[in-house]
């Protein structure tokens, strides 16, 4: 357990900053051994994810794909729950296509930790399209 004593937008916002900031293992330890992430179906790296294992792979599908840039994380509380919002861009690896779309994230956090993770993208089929070779 890791700073047990922040609030659940604390451990969410340092969570962030630690991954923008390149310093994946001070994210991971953030994240509880038992995370659940769940991405939509429809994305290459879509379906649910668990523990560190199942981050690893679902951010390797990811990178297979796209890169990506998140701007203007923003952040709302209800007890454990956390809403983040970001602005992402997701630039196509094999066509160079980009699209920008809103992000919104369901943190749930437990014992210090982050334990959920539920993703909606504002608009997967323009993130799908990007792929697509015309």
């Amino acid at each position: 357990m890791e700073h047990p004593s922040i609030t659940p937008t604390e451990i969410v916002g340092e969570l962030s900053r630690r991954f923008l900031a390149g310093n994946r293992d001070g994210a991971m330890a953030l994240l509880s051994p038992d995370l659940l992430i769940e991405q939509p179906p429809s994305l290459p790296h879509g379906g649910e994810h668990r523990g560190h294992d199942g981050m690893a792979a679902m951010g390797a599908a990811f990178a297979e794909h796209w890169d990506r840039v998140i701007v203007d994380p923003r952040l709302v509380a209800d007890g454990a729950t956390v809403v983040q919002l970001t602005t992402q861009t997701w630039t196509a690896r094999t066509t160079g296509r980009a699209v920008t779309v809103d992000v919104v994230e369901l943190l749930t956090v437990a014992d210090g930790r982050i334990t959920e993770i539920r993703v909606f993208p504002q608009d997967t089929a323009s993130l799908l399209a990007t792929l697509d070779p015309l």
